[in-house]
This record gives structure tokens, sequence and C-alpha cells, in this order.
């Protein structure tokens, strides 16, 4: 019960008494007649009648008379008594009675919060416990993805290859990316693999030069409680989303996409499917290595010539540049002389 509630039932039931004190006291006060015994008519005419129904000699009235009076003592603390009891009374035992109610109400209300709040502490507890955990796990997969490159770096030493090239991949089958691995590294690419929500884990520490990513995840163990928390550090985001933010942590990055709906595709239709996705290119899943590594290969010259591009265009956009302002000077220059001409 809400503490309006309880005011608003406090503050009815004294009123409520408070009205009973007043009509009941001026009827019982003031002889209104609402109760027989409550007349003091009545009590005076049955005395009356007691008196002269006394008979005998004088002594034998007198005793009579004597013991109709000291009833009559008795009788007025009895009838007193009731016009208090029946003016406070009801009052009263209503007034314990609320109070023994609300108690109880009060009584049980503490212990509804104080199970609810060891229930919200044990929820907090638990909570925390998950939070900690998944940060543990994210830890742990970051430190061991950095000990994968250097030992992949020191392995290539050792069979004297070239330093292979990081290439995440994302993707939730493992067999298929163990498959994958073998052959990739035999191309000098370093095959790591990532869930969908783990891809940011020591990102730019890595520096991947690939990522190759599925269009279908299975959604993530996570209790429900953390699902709506947006601080969850384990939420996985869109697709999309992820590719996008991505590519601005490191803008040089290839990013394919593979899955059987990109099966026999037209070269528009090629171009839709990347351009939606937000990735460099797209190729159908199961695919040939060999096809793969071909189209890598593409996509690093095209990336490598764009780059040439770019670094000529600025070249060409300096020189332009210089050139003008050689111009201005010499022009500066030649108004300059003019000037000095005319005053000699």
């Amino acid at each position: 019960m809400r503490d309006r509630m309880k005011s608003a039932v406090k503050w009815t039931t004294t009123a409520a008494a408070v009205i009973w004190c007043v009509v009941v006291g001026w009827d019982q006060f003031n002889d209104l007649g609402t109760f027989a015994f409550g007349q003091e008519d009545f009590r005076e005419q049955a005395i009356q009648r007691q008196l002269k129904e006394c008979r005998g000699t004088f002594q034998e009235r007198y005793d009579c008379k004597s013991a109709i009076l000291r009833a009559h003592g008795r009788d007025s603390f009895f009838f007193w008594a009731k016009k208090y009891s029946l003016t406070f009374g009801p009052a009263l035992f209503f007034y314990v009675a609320f109070t023994f109610w609300l108690r109880s109400v009060e009584t049980v209300e503490e212990k509804d919060r104080r199970v609810r709040r060891v229930a919200r502490i044990e929820a907090r507890k638990l909570k925390e416990g998950r939070f900690a955990r998944e940060q543990g796990r994210r830890r742990a997969i970051s430190a061991q993805r950095r000990q994968d490159v250097k030992k992949a770096e020191v392995d290539a030493i050792r069979e004297e290859k070239v330093r292979p090239m990081n290439l995440m991949v994302i993707s939730q089958n493992d067999l298929w990316v163990d498959g994958l691995r073998r052959y990739m590294w035999a191309g000098g690419y370093y095959v790591i693999q990532s869930d969908l929500r783990d891809v940011f884990l020591s990102y730019r520490e890595i520096g991947y030069h690939v990522i190759l990513t599925e269009t279908q995840f299975k959604d993530p163990d996570i209790h429900p409680e953390d699902v709506d928390d947006d601080e969850f550090p384990g939420k996985p985001l869109p697709l999309k989303e992820t590719l996008h933010r991505l590519r601005d942590r490191k803008d040089n990055v290839r990013i394919v996409a593979c899955g059987p709906e990109f099966a026999n595709l037209t070269p528009q239709q090629f171009i839709r499917a990347a351009t939606d996705l937000g990735v460099d290119a797209v190729i159908e899943k199961p695919f040939d290595t060999t096809k793969f590594l071909e189209l890598l290969e593409k996509l690093f010259e095209v990336a490598a010539q764009q780059k040439a591009e770019a670094k000529a265009k600025a070249e060409a956009d300096k020189a332009a540049a210089d050139e003008a302002q050689e111009e201005e000077r010499r022009a500066k220059r030649a108004a300059r002389e003019a000037d000095e001409e005319e005053d000699a």
C-alpha cells in the first residue's frame, strides 16, 4: 500500500471516529432518547415506582428504600459507563483495530521490501559476475590473438617465407575455418577466426589486411537480462554496421563477403551486392581457394593502382599550386618594377 493511500485511510478513519463521538455523545448526554437505557426520565420513573411499592412498618419501608437507593447508585455507575462506552468505545475499538491492521500491513510490506532488496542485490552480483566473465573472456581472446600472430611471424621466418598477411575470417563454422587456414597459409595469409561480436578485439594492434565474412550468424549465448543492456560488452552489432566500423578504423583493409546467395551473379548484381553490404567484393560459398587468392590479388592491385593514382593526383595538384604561386610572384615583381620605372 502506498503512503498516500495509508494517509487517506488514516484521516478517513479519524474523521469517522470523531463524527461518531460527537453524534453519539450529543445523543447520550442530552437525553435525546435514541436508546431506551440512556433516558433519564425512564430511570427516575422506574425508581419512583419501586419506592412506592415499599410496604410494611417504618423499619421495613426504610430498609426497602435504602436497598433501592443503593441499587440506584450502582445502576448510576453502569448507566454512565454505558454512556461513555457507547460514545467512545466503538471509536477507540476502531482506532485500535486500524492501528494493528496498519502495523500488520507495514510488517508485510517491510518483509516484501527486504525480499526485493535481497533479490536486487543478488541480481546485481550476478550481473557484475557476468560482466566480469565477459571482460575476462575478451581479454583472453585479445591476448591469444596477439600471441598467435607473433607465433605465425616466427613460423614464417623459420620456413623462410615472407611475413604473412593477416586475414580475419568472421565465421561460426570452426571446421570450415580450419580447412581454409591450411590453404591460406600456403598462399601467404595467416587466418584468425572471430565471431561477429569479437571482431574489434586487438583490431588495431594486429593490423588486418583482409577480412572475409559470412552473412548469416546465430545469436550468441547472452543472458536475457543483458540483451537490452547497451553497456554489456559482449553484444554483437549488425553485420553492415560492424563492417562500416571496421573500415573506419582501418581504411585500407580489404573486405570480402561470402555466402551461397552470391552464386551465379551478373556483374551488375555483383556490384549491387557489394555496395549494399559495404564490402569490396562478394564470393559464393563454398569457393575455390585458388579463385579466392586471385580475387585478393586483384583487390590489392586495384588498391595499389588507386593509391598510385591518388599519389600522382596529389603531386600534380601540388605542382599546379606551386606554379600558380610562382606566376603570382612574377606578376607582383613585374608590377613593382613598372612602378619603379615610372618614379624614375
